[in-house]
């Protein structure tokens, strides 16, 4: 009897890792998702700035805010991209970093997947 108890609760460990694993997942496709996102900021910014160093020292530059246009000094142009892709770049490393704990977290729980069906395994081969 006791077995099939100590068979009944393993199985409901299972159950419950491989819910947590399959979160852990959908938590790295997130972050994941978000990455590709901030990757497209980025990009968008560079081209930005590359093509502020192709314009003319004298040339208008103007910002889209809602419908309107409004008059930018270049100096302010260029603080504003700087200051975007300084953002963009602190925000990828700290996903970098979320991406690696998350990663690692996803192994340890398939780690523990795989130790409790031995276990199973073992108790249904007595």
């Amino acid at each position: 009897m006791s077995l099939n108890k100590d068979l009944q609760q393993l199985q409901e460990q299972l159950i419950t890792a491989r819910e947590q694993f399959q979160a852990t997942e959908n938590e790295l496709q997130t972050i994941g998702s978000n990455r590709a996102k901030l990757l497209t900021q980025l990009n968008e910014n560079q081209l930005v700035q590359k093509e502020f160093e192709l314009l003319d020292k004298e040339a208008k530059i103007y910002k889209l805010i809602g419908p309107v246009l409004f008059k930018q000094t270049r100096e302010e142009a260029d603080a504003n991209i700087s200051g975007r892709l300084d953002i963009i770049n602190k925000n990828l490393k700290q996903i970098e970093i979320n991406f690696k704990d998350t990663e690692k977290k996803g192994i340890d729980q398939r780690t523990k997947i795989f130790e409790i069906q031995n276990k199973i395994r073992s108790a249904q081969v007595k």
